[in-house]
């Protein structure tokens, strides 16, 4: 498993906010927002794809249940 689902995550954080945000737990390949469709309004939740599986279980240990910023991650 390369993928972590993160929810909770700040309502004006864009696909590289969460990028930079996380390239500490290691190498990411990819970060996909949840948005509305109709309104292309994003949602409080995204996947993370690494390009280690280490990585993505360092990021999912390390996230479970935190803070970043001004949002609780779950």
């Amino acid at each position: 498993v390369k993928s972590v689902f993160v929810d909770g995550l700040p309502p004006h954080w864009d696909e590289d906010r969460v990028k930079e945000q996380l390239k500490s737990y290691g190498e990411i390949e990819r970060v996909v927002l949840a948005r509305n469709m109709p309104t292309a309004k994003r949602k409080d939740f995204g996947f993370v794809n690494f390009t280690a599986h280490e990585a993505a279980v360092a990021c999912a240990n390390g996230l479970n249940n935190s803070e970043l910023s001004d949002g609780k991650i779950k």
